[in-house]
């Protein structure tokens, strides 16, 4: 009997779940031809996502000319979304403010923004200070402005139960060690402003984007903490993943501060006795691995918060590219 085929969508929003398989079939094919469709009809949701992912060269050709062209038409349409990028991504922060309290009602703005932007230079970080050598740890200030924190932590669409991977089992599950909730990014949550964060992220910590695991937030209410653990995933023997065959690990941890003006909640290096906060935008990465055997002083932890809460950007970077 033939394969079923996949109905064809009928609005951008069918489109897009085809696209990452949020609830409907996962046929990227055909949800990348009718979001083709509909952006050469005008749709600005549609332009939008394909901004997103001609940047990334996800079933399309990649091209951040076309990318940052068409998340200007979509900003142009009323694209909410392509607006709020442009508002984070433009180095004219005066426009940007201007447009935020509603004084910049201009047609020309959504292109004023856009004009300025140099991507080479939003993707290039100032070099990082290393604050450990055992385990080894860098340290990124203002690695992000506060509105694009603000913004990444708005596209969250709901918090589910931090869970561990079982390395024995390569079963998932919640423990009482790790209270905290979590929201894994697909590459249309991120959209381009995920897109090019990663690639800041790539060029601080010098690895590129194919080892990185999908990129997450976790929050922290009162209360919650992670205790002492290490980040890796392999025992060196076993393979394990989708398809039981990767043999990868993790290499670094990358953290960024979302928000600040919170009690506890610091980051714990108990072998290292070392404790770290940073503020709003700040980040700080470290090594699990060290000359490719992992590395025990590496045991880390966040502390429970005691007062607000907590919101951090979690971007877990692998020895090879990531496939499990």
């Amino acid at each position: 009997m033939a394969a079923e085929r996949p109905i064809a969508a009928t609005d951008t929003e069918a489109a897009k779940r085809q696209l990452v398989g949020r609830d409907a079939p996962f046929s990227p094919d055909e949800g990348v031809a009718a979001i083709e469709k509909f952006a050469a009809e005008g749709d600005a949701d549609a332009l939008c996502t394909l901004a997103t992912l001609r940047g990334a060269g996800a079933w399309t050709r990649q091209s951040w000319p076309d990318a940052l062209d068409l998340l200007q038409q979509a900003a142009e349409l009323g694209s909410a979304l392509a607006r709020s990028q442009l508002l984070v991504l433009s180095p004219d922060a005066d426009l940007a403010a201007s447009i935020r309290r509603g004084h910049n009602r201009e047609p020309s703005r959504w292109r004023r923004l856009r004009e300025p932007l140099d991507l080479q230079a939003w993707i290039t970080p100032q070099p990082p200070v290393k604050v450990l050598e055992s385990p080894q740890a860098w340290v990124a200030e203002n690695f992000a402005t506060p509105e694009l924190c603000e913004w990444l932590i708005s596209r969250v669409r709901g918090f589910n139960p931090a869970l561990l991977l079982d390395r024995s089992t390569g079963v998932t599950s919640a423990l009482d060690s790790r209270t905290c909730t979590d929201f894994v990014f697909d590459v249309l949550d991120g959209a381009i402003v995920m897109l090019l964060l990663r690639i800041k992220v790539s060029n601080v910590t010098t690895i590129p984007v194919p080892h990185m695991e999908p990129p997450q937030i976790f929050h922290y209410a009162v209360g919650q903490e992670i205790h002492p653990h290490h980040d890796f995933l392999s025992d060196g023997e076993q393979a394990y993943g989708a398809d039981g065959t990767y043999m990868g690990d993790r290499l670094a941890t990358f953290l960024m501060y979302l928000n600040d003006g919170f009690e506890g909640g610091e980051l714990e290096f108990p072998h290292a006795k070392h404790t770290h906060k940073g503020q709003i935008g700040d980040a700080i990465f470290f090594a699990s691995q060290r000359n490719k055997v992992r590395d025990p002083m590496s045991l880390h932890g966040a502390r429970p918060v005691t007062r607000g809460e907590k919101f951090i950007l979690s971007q877990w970077i692998h020895d090879r590219p990531f496939a499990a």
